[in-house]
């Protein structure tokens, strides 16, 4: 059943006459209506403004992109960053430029939608990968590409990143998506840009949303100065209207925001594991706060029981019922107890 909200759901919605306690979407960090942060995001409006449409490659430029960009680079650990409007445009520049550069490119299964434009070779198993990708190499020509999710819900990636490490890393280029990452994961919740990094690839480029783990609308590519340069010099990059300011600024800002509503998340977490009975009866990433299941009569359960989760066919109707259970910073730890308490029971 498709839920019709008035506003942005938070840990509890309305609906239906009854209130339910929600442990869907992608609020990890739980930010959009947590007065610290918004009250962050609206003093930068005040001093930015609602709306900044001109190109970043314009004669007149606002420093606060360079000084986001600057920071988002330092935190993650990378030589370089480059924003866009979206998590969504920073990969389709990514790919478009590699592909223009006439890179083959391959996408790992359970690759993001972002990623599967045109000219790219999609994959079904890694091992269908490890050839693809073994014959491009033979070719002598530009280095291939793989373009990946760095948390794809299956375990096949983090936190360990197994598949990845049965690859010819040093004679290809790595493009993850951390959009499920930044934010959350790794030291800091600076996500997966320093794991992979250690994985010594011949090349790394990371990009991402920065809604879900950091609240902000806007995405973001790491990598070294170079790479990020050639983008910046694209007419895709340079085409398109940038990031809304105020969200640049809100990212220096709410630091001590971020840090503080990870730790909670994480204590969400832990008390999740500990408190289920059945942890193995969920498809789960260590570290990752998400519970995939199969069982879509579970859902339905939990639903009458007070419990609204992810359940969708995704990235259409045509495409395969996503069921994952979401821990936020939004939940209070009572939120967390009726949960488990709950499964336990579905569960015997």
């Amino acid at each position: 059943m498709a839920f019709s909200l008035p506003r942005i759901p938070d840990r509890s919605i309305q609906a239906n006459g009854r209130e339910y306690l929600y442990f869907g979407g992608t609020a990890y960090l739980g930010l959009q209506a947590y007065a610290p942060f918004t009250d962050i995001f609206l003093k930068n409006v005040a001093r930015y403004g609602m709306h900044y449409g001109a190109s970043r490659r314009s004669n007149v430029a606002l420093d606060i992109y360079q000084q986001a960009e600057a920071h988002l680079a330092g935190w993650v650990g990378s030589k370089a960053c480059l924003t866009m409007s979206s998590g969504y445009l920073a990969a389709q520049l990514v790919i478009q430029h590699l592909l223009e550069q006439r890179h083959k490119l391959f996408a790992a299964p359970n690759a993001h939608t972002a990623m599967l434009m045109n000219g790219v070779n999609k994959t079904n198993s890694f091992e269908e990968l490890d050839l693809a990708l073994r014959n491009a190499i033979s070719d002598d020509g530009p280095l291939p590409v793989l373009l990946f999710d760095t948390i794809d819900f299956t375990t096949k990636q983090f936190p360990h990143f197994d598949a990845l490490q049965q690859l010819p890393l040093d004679k290809m280029i790595l493009v993850g998506d951390d959009s499920h990452g930044i934010g959350i994961v790794g030291a800091h919740g600076t996500g997966c840009y320093g794991i992979l990094k250690k994985l010594n690839p011949a090349q790394l480029l990371v990009c991402c949303s920065l809604g879900k783990g950091l609240g902000i609308q806007a995405g973001a590519v790491f990598g070294d100065n170079e790479l990020i340069t050639s983008l910046k010099a694209t007419p895709f990059y340079g085409g398109a209207s940038p990031a809304l300011p105020a969200f640049m600024g809100t990212l220096i800002d709410a630091s001590t925001v971020y840090e503080a509503r990870r730790q909670t998340l994480m204590e969400n977490y832990q008390l999740f594991l500990d408190s289920l009975d059945k942890p193995k009866y969920f498809q789960h990433m260590k570290g990752h706060p998400t519970f995939e299941f199969e069982n879509a009569t579970l859902a339905q359960e939990l639903e009458e029981q007070g419990f609204i989760v992810t359940n969708f066919n995704y990235p259409d109707a045509n495409g395969p019922l996503v069921s994952r259970i979401v821990l936020s910073a939004y939940h209070k730890k009572e939120d967390v107890q009726q949960l488990t308490n709950c499964l336990n029971t579905l569960l015997t």
